[in-house]
Order: structure tokens, then C-alpha cells, then sequence
């Protein structure tokens, strides 16, 4: 009895307070908003790290260059592209209202990984007072940069960043991507990365656990100069896969203002295009995002299988009459809330969020999909496999 009873009484309570998360955010996890009238217009650094971005960097210059925010400037690194990356971004970048500069990277150090090593050099050319990196695969309606500029004004922010609107083609996308937003808005309160949690007690305790809930999605960053100098850019992070995070901690361990958004209608990504692109991109992430830490990513990985797979495989055998349980009709019912609720989720996600509903009758093999991707992550910090990511060893 105890064997199915336990499980899925952890499994309720899980969805019990990820629930309770996923109310909370319905109120602080905002989109950005057209800001009818900012306070001020400080210059705006736009600096786009980009390698091998053919496809994709001519369609953000060409939302640059409709931006109604008065007072910007443009900086493209090409880092080491092989393809037509730096002729595409000249040929936008002539005529534009917003000056354009095109720069070519500098061989990468040994102890700086590429991504991180293309937005210092960036970093070091901008003179402006809000800097807000972007990756070459976004693009933007006219007023994104002056609703994020306004919305750092409205609350008074060193730093914030934007989850973009993420389209999805094909089945592995719609499969896969979904589960990292729908993460962040049911496990991350995300009211807690500006405000400090006041169940906390003593104010001191609440601000050293502020970091704990910082999070950042690298598509999108914006920082004070003053904020970024602070925190020692990304010099600070030159090691880390998952700077974007890092950089957003080190933003709320210093006591800076620092808040999180959705782009739902006026910022989006095609992330990726193809499965093996998604298995590449979440593969050099994935244990990145636990700190690289074995016993923590293990524990999650033994949760998650917990709380969402043993539940709908119990609930088979209770009806196919194999498990063995005195109240056959109770442990079905428990079964069955156990497995409906993170669907029912799912579908809040995806109205919150604007997604094709599609995206939530896919949330268990989604589930599955990281649950193998996890053994995979596993297999490499056992053996020691060095993944790669555009070229290059992380």
C-alpha cells in the first residue's frame, strides 16, 4: 500500500506549490508594455554577439532599424564567422537612422568561453548608459527597446532581462521548448529576483537569498553601465555556460534592482531549428544550470521522474488491476489528480504565455524528453565528454 500511496502524495503536494508559484506569477511575471512617455532617453548600447548567424541577423537589424526609441547605436561582433554573417550586417547596416559599427572578434583566450568572450569585447566599444545584449536569432516590434528602457525607469532597475516569445515549427520544438519557459513560470517566483521574500525573517536573511531567485534568459539583457561595471561584467563570468544566470545573481548579491519579463507580442527567438540542434543547444546547458553540481541535478532528476511519470504508470496498473491496494477507487483517484493536474498546468502556461495549445497534449513526452536528456548529462560527467556548441569545445 505504502509503495503507491507515498508517491503520489509527494506528487500532489508538489502540484500544490508549484501551483501556488504559478498564481503568483500570473501577477509578477509582466510582459513589457508600450510606455507612452519616458522620463528620460539615455543612450542605448545594442550590442549583438554573432557567429555563423546568416539566416537570422539580417531580420533583428531590420527591427533595429523601425525602433521608435530616439537615442540608440548598433554594435554587431562577428565571431568568427564562416558564412555571410559581417557582409549581411554591413549591408544593413548602411542607411540605418541608428549608427551601425561591425566589428571583427578577437581570437578567443583559452579561459574564456566564446559566447562570453564576444559580449566583453562588445561591452568595451559601448558608450551608452543602458546596455542590452541581444543574441542575432531575436527580432522586435517597433517600441521593445523604448517599453524596456521604460520599464527599467518604472522600477528603478540596474538590470533586467526578457524571455522572448519563442516560435516553434516543428514537433521537437513544440515538444521541447515549452518545458523550459513553463519551468521557469511554475518553479521560479519571480517576484522574489526584485523584492526579497517577506516570509523571510530579518531583513538581512531575506537579501542573502535573493541570488537563490535570480534567473535571466541570455536572449535577452539589460544593464545599467553602471550596474554592468559593478559586477565586473562578463569578465566575471568568462567561464560560465550559463552566463546569462551567473550574471543575473551576481546583479542581486550586490543589491541591485534587478527584475524579470516576458516578451509575449513584442520580442521573439527561433531558438532552434532542428532536433539535433535542440539536443546540442540543451545538452551544454542542462547541467550548467545546476552550477555543475552532481548530487543536486541528480536529486532533481529523481524528482521529477518522481512527481511526473510514476503517477500516470500507477494509474495504469490500478486500472489494468495489477497493483495490489486495499481501496482500489481511492489510490485511482489520487492517481488520476496526480496525473491531470501538471497537464491542467500546462494549458494555464500556455494561455499565460500565448502558445499554441497543442504545446500542452505534448507536455508528457516533453517530460520524457528531458528525463533521457538527463541520463545523457549524467553519462557525460561520468566519462568526462567535452560537449561542443558552434565549433567550439565548451
Amino acid at each position: 500500500m505504502y509503495p503507491v500511496l507515498v508517491p503520489l502524495l509527494i506528487a500532489l503536494f508538489f502540484f500544490f506549490v508549484t501551483t501556488l508559484i504559478i498564481l503568483h506569477n500570473r501577477k509578477y511575471f509582466q510582459g513589457l508594455l508600450p510606455v507612452p512617455d519616458l522620463s528620460t532617453t539615455p543612450l542605448v548600447s545594442i550590442l549583438i554577439p554573432a557567429r555563423n548567424e546568416e539566416d537570422n541577423i539580417g531580420k533583428l537589424l531590420d527591427s533595429l532599424k523601425r525602433q521608435d526609441y530616439p537615442n540608440m547605436e548598433i554594435f554587431i561582433l562577428d565571431d568568427g564567422s564562416e558564412d555571410r554573417t559581417r557582409e549581411i550586417a554591413e549591408w544593413h547596416g548602411r542607411g540605418s537612422v541608428h549608427p551601425v559599427c561591425v566589428h571583427t572578434g578577437k581570437k578567443k583566450p583559452d579561459d574564456w568561453l566564446g559566447k562570453n568572450w564576444a559580449c566583453h569585447q562588445l561591452s568595451i566599444r559601448a558608450n551608452g548608459k543602458v546596455l542590452i545584449f541581444l543574441d542575432a536569432d531575436t527580432w522586435m516590434t517597433d517600441s521593445c527597446i523604448s517599453s524596456t528602457v521604460g520599464r527599467m525607469q518604472q522600477y528603478n532597475l540596474h538590470f533586467t532581462t526578457v524571455w522572448p516569445h519563442q516560435i516553434m515549427e516543428s514537433i521537437s520544438e513544440r515538444t521541447v521548448l515549452p518545458v523550459v519557459y513553463a519551468t521557469i513560470v511554475t518553479y521560479l517566483p519571480t517576484e522574489y529576483s526584485y523584492r526579497a521574500p517577506r516570509w523571510i525573517p530579518f531583513r538581512s536573511l531575506r537579501e542573502k537569498t535573493r541570488p537563490m531567485f535570480a534567473g535571466a534568459c541570455g536572449q535577452c539583457l539589460a544593464f545599467t553601465s553602471h550596474a554592468y561595471s559593478v559586477i565586473g561584467g562578463h569578465e566575471s563570468v568568462k567561464k560560465e555556460i550559463v552566463e546569462d544566470v551567473m550574471l543575473s545573481r551576481k546583479i542581486a548579491g550586490a543589491g541591485l534592482t534587478m527584475r524579470m519579463f516576458h516578451g509575449t507580442d513584442q520580442l521573439w527567438c527561433r531558438m532552434y531549428h532542428s532536433h539535433t540542434e535542440i539536443f546540442s543547444g540543451l545538452r551544454k546547458n542542462f547541467f550548467a544550470g545546476f552550477g555543475n553540481r552532481f548530487l543536486p541535478f541528480i536529486a532533481a532528476w529523481v524528482l521529477h521522474i518522481l512527481v511526473y511519470l510514476v503517477p500516470p504508470v500507477l494509474l495504469v496498473l490500478l486500472m489494468a488491476g495489477i497493483a495490489d491496494v486495499a481501496d482500489r477507487s481511492m489510490y485511482t483517484g489520487l492517481a488520476v489528480a496526480a496525473t491531470v493536474l501538471p497537464f491542467l498546468q500546462r494549458l494555464w502556461v500556455c494561455r499565460f504565455l500565448k502558445w499554441p495549445w497543442i504545446t500542452a497534449l505534448l507536455h508528457l513526452p516533453g517530460i520524457l524528453w528531458f528525463q533521457m536528456l538527463a541520463a545523457v548529462v549524467i553519462y557525460d560527467y561520468l566519462v568526462g565528454t567535452r560537449v561542443t556548441w558552434k565549433g567550439r569545445a565548451l
